[in-house]
C-alpha cells in the first residue's frame, strides 16, 4: 500500500487510457507522456502495453506527477521506477535514481521536488496502482470525475492499494533504460506533425508560419488542451454565404464538428493553436490545420509552461516509421542489469 503524504500540484493514477469510448464523448485520458510510462512499467516486470491505437490492454496504472511536489510513504516492500521529468525525486532524503528499478522499502518516504525538465513525472510499481476499471482502463479524468482514485487528483492521506507481485522484485532491482535512449526535455522541441484536413482554409503564408514559429507554452494548458502562444493565423477570403450562414462569420468555425482525435490542432479564429491531448473531447467545430503523430505526444507532454516548441511537417509514412521506431526502443532488449 502507498500513502500519500502530500498531494503536490496535480497528481493521478494512469495507465495507457480506455479504448472505444470516444464515439460515444469519452475521451481515452491515460498517461500524457506514454512513452515514459511503458519503460517504468517495463522496468518493474508489468505489462507495458503498446500505443492507444493499436491494443486493448491498457498496462499497469502508475502515478502522473505534474511539476512535482508529491510526497509518498511505502507502506509495505515494493520494487518501483521513476521515468520522465527530472523532479529531483529523494527516498529517505537521498537522491533517487531515474530511469531505474530500484526497492522502497516499508516506512521509506519517497519525495518530489519541482520539475528540473519535463513536465510530468511517472512513479511505476510492480503490480500496479490497484483502483477500479472504468471502462476497461484505471486511467483517471478528473473533469470527468471518473476512472483512478475516486476520480479526482490524488490529495493528502489517500492510500493506494497494490496488485499482487509477479515475480521476484528482489531480482529486478537495478534494471535501467539504455542511457543513450533517456529522452532530453531541454531546449527547443520539435514537434512532428501531418497535415489537417481543414489546412487547405488557412493561408499559403499562415500555413508555412505554422511551421517557421517557435511557438511558446501557454500556462492555462492542461490535459484537455495545450495552447500555443505566437502569430495570428489567417483564413482564405471568399468564405461560401452558405458557410456564413450555418457556422457564422468567423472563418475557423466549420458547419459540421468533426472528429478529433488526440493530437488535433485546431486554431479557433486563428489565435493560439490548440493540441488536443489525452482528456480532449472527441469533436470539435474549428479548422484542423495539422495532427501531432501519436509518438510526439510524449513530447507535448513534457512541454513545461513558456517552454518553447516548433512544428515540423511529416507525411503519413513517416508518422508509420517514428510509431516502429518507438516501439522497438520499449523492449526487454534495451534494459540492462
Amino acid at each position: 500500500m502507498i500513502e500519500i503524504l502530500r498531494e503536490g500540484l496535480h497528481t493521478t493514477v494512469q495507465d495507457m487510457g480506455r479504448r472505444g469510448g470516444q464515439s460515444l464523448g469519452i475521451p481515452p485520458s491515460g498517461a500524457q507522456d506514454g512513452f515514459a510510462l511503458r519503460i517504468a512499467n517495463l522496468l518493474v516486470g508489468n505489462s507495458g502495453s503498446g500505443p492507444l491505437i493499436l491494443r486493448d490492454d491498457p498496462g499497469a496504472a502508475g502515478l502522473e506527477i505534474t511539476m512535482g511536489g508529491l510526497e509518498l510513504r511505502a507502506r509495505t516492500n515494493m520494487l518501483v521506477a521513476l521515468t520522465g521529468a527530472d523532479m529531483g525525486a529523494s527516498c529517505n532524503s537521498e537522491p533517487a535514481p531515474l530511469w531505474s528499478a530500484f526497492l522502497l522499502r516499508v516506512g521509506q518516504t519517497l519525495g518530489f521536488g519541482w520539475a528540473k525538465s519535463g513536465a510530468r513525472s511517472y512513479v511505476a510499481v510492480n503490480g500496479g496502482i490497484d483502483v477500479p476499471t472504468y471502462l476497461g482502463s484505471r486511467a483517471t479524468h478528473v473533469s470527468g470525475r471518473f476512472g483512478g482514485f475516486q476520480g479526482r487528483a490524488l490529495k493528502e492521506g489517500d492510500h493506494l492499494h497494490i496488485g499482487p507481485t509477479n515475480s521476484d522484485i528482489q531480482s529486478l532491482a537495478g534494471r535501467h533504460l539504455r542511457p543513450e535512449l533517456i529522452p532530453d526535455y531541454d531546449g527547443l522541441r520539435k514537434v512532428r506533425v501531418v497535415r489537417g484536413p481543414e489546412a487547405h482554409l488557412f493561408t499559403r503564408e499562415s500555413e508555412a508560419t505554422f511551421y517557421d514559429t517557435e511557438w511558446q507554452l501557454n500556462p492555462k494548458s492542461n490535459r484537455t488542451g495545450m495552447r500555443f502562444i505566437g502569430p495570428q493565423l489567417s483564413f482564405c477570403p471568399g468564405r461560401p454565404k452558405y458557410l456564413i450562414k450555418e457556422a457564422g462569420e468567423d472563418p475557423s468555425n466549420l458547419v459540421i464538428d468533426p472528429g478529433a482525435p488526440v493530437g488535433t490542432i485546431q486554431v479557433p479564429s486563428g489565435i493560439e493553436p490548440i493540441v488536443h491531448c489525452v482528456d480532449a473531447p472527441s469533436i470539435g467545430g474549428y479548422a484542423r490545420i495539422g495532427t501531432v503523430i501519436s509518438t510526439d505526444m510524449s513530447t507535448i507532454g513534457q512541454l513545461q509552461p513558456l517552454q518553447y516548441a516548433s512544428f515540423v511537417p511529416v507525411d503519413h509514412d513517416q508518422a508509420v516509421a517514428a510509431l516502429k521506431h518507438q516501439e522497438s526502443l520499449i523492449d526487454e532488449s534495451n534494459i540492462l542489469h
